[in-house]
């Protein structure tokens, strides 16, 4: 579905308006902007219902990468081709007029993706229904909010069934209700077997939907394989950053870092409860624990949280130091959850850390475990995870089940 080959994007910067018309003079020997160079030396493929995510830091070249495989930028080097239908997501309600109503802007920005109006109306009540906006859709777009722009959008531009889907941060956007819906209809999509070439910060997403990942620093790839090696490998690399320390194995990272003195995430182990050595093969009703080695140089509160996640998402538990009341406001130390008897049965689960400010509501840091929790189940139970439970049995008419017992 896509091909690129060399691509490169340099961008030039001028110091005044002036200098980018005495720069064309005849007379001129030197150059009067400065080159910035967004992308460099970017050669990947994206296969027939293939899902790629792209993951960086912001200025890492993104967004850049995206415009130029949807047309809205050019490259200055290299060469793309991209097939089928394509629709684009880089900026939700781009194109709309804010004095014409959503009913016409439906309509216009169908139009401007190649939709005759005949096409458009065979589909105009799905949109409707989909953003919800049924008593709204005739009111100026001027009098909408943030919100309801992002679903009116977001359900044109998905309506059109492409063969190819390139989304910038679209899950970011709206409440959690509308983020479940667009989250959805992009499943839908990947189970219908369509493309997607998806960039997104939030890693959890990028390994869910995802086969495939390019990492992308300073407008080169870093790495591009199976998307859970290259989050975890972004992931360690931004939790270097964090800390303030060494980010090696890689050698020329950028000198920007994040501020050392927020709370962070040094790192996370699996462990035997008893013998406190790592480990990370259980069997159901064994002691477990997750040790989570916290910074914190300004001793603020804060709250940890873990949980556990199904390799198809689900969220098996997570447990939060906030609904105990466990204190935290140390400089450095371990925060260790204790998973006495272990109740999950067979199954690989990911191990995730959350570090929220004191009110639990703003995420500091959200990372994985380096290594997954797998359980072994050797018994024939069945299912998620095993029930403490006990049963009874009782009959009704003791003597007519005797007597029924006695015949057979």
């Amino acid at each position: 579905m896509i091909e690129a080959n060399g691509l490169g994007k340099t961008y030039r910067l001028y110091g005044k308006p002036l200098h980018r018309l005495l720069e064309r003079m005849p007379w001129n020997k030197q150059p009067r902007h400065k080159a910035v160079h967004a992308l460099a030396d970017i050669t990947f493929d994206v296969a027939h219902g293939e899902c790629v995510g792209v993951v960086g830091t912001n200025g890492a070249g993104k967004s850049t990468l995206l415009k130029v495989l949807t047309g809205t930028t050019y490259p200055t080097s290299g060469n793309y081709v991209v097939r089928g239908r394509v629709t684009s997501l880089l900026e939700l309600g781009a194109g709309f007029h804010q004095s014409f109503s959503g009913h016409e802007n439906i309509f216009m920005n169908a139009a401007m993706m190649g939709f005759s109006r005949q096409d458009t109306m065979k589909r105009y009540q799905e949109i409707v229904e989909f953003s919800e906006l049924k008593e709204h859709i005739h009111a100026p777009i001027r009098t909408y909010s943030s919100g309801m722009v992002a679903r009116l959008a977001f359900a044109v531009a998905t309506s059109t069934d492409p063969d190819l889907l390139i989304l910038d941060e679209i899950l970011a956007v709206g409440d959690q209700s509308f983020q479940k819906k667009c989250f959805d209809r992009i499943l839908s999509f990947k189970q219908r077997g369509k493309s997607m070439f998806f960039c997104s910060h939030s890693l959890y997403h990028v390994r869910q939907i995802c086969e495939r990942a390019i990492w992308l620093r300073k407008g080169r790839m870093q790495m591009i394989g199976d998307s859970v090696t290259v989050t975890n490998e972004y992931a360690t690399y931004e939790n270097n950053l964090l800390q303030g320390g060494d980010p090696s194995p890689y050698a020329d990272l950028p000198t920007a870092k994040a501020p050392p003195e927020l709370p962070c995430m040094v790192t996370a182990d699996i462990l035997d409860s008893a013998t406190g050595q790592p480990r990370n093969q259980f069997a159901p009703g064994e002691h477990c624990a997750i040790r989570v080695h916290v910074r914190n140089p300004r001793r603020e509160k804060i709250v940890v949280a873990i949980g556990a996640k199904r390799t198809d998402g689900t969220l098996c538990f997570a447990h939060t130091t906030q609904f105990t009341g466990e204190p935290i406001d140390f400089a450095e130390g371990h925060v260790t959850l204790h998973l006495d008897t272990l109740r999950l049965l067979s199954g690989e689960f990911g191990i995730a850390v959350w570090i929220f400010d004191e009110s639990g509501t703003h995420i500091y840091q959200e990372r994985p475990a380096p290594q997954n929790l797998i359980v072994q189940n050797r018994t024939k139970d069945l299912g998620l995870f095993l029930q403490d439970h006990r049963w009874t049995v009782q009959a009704l008419h003791p003597g007519a089940a005797a007597t029924q017992k006695s015949r057979t």
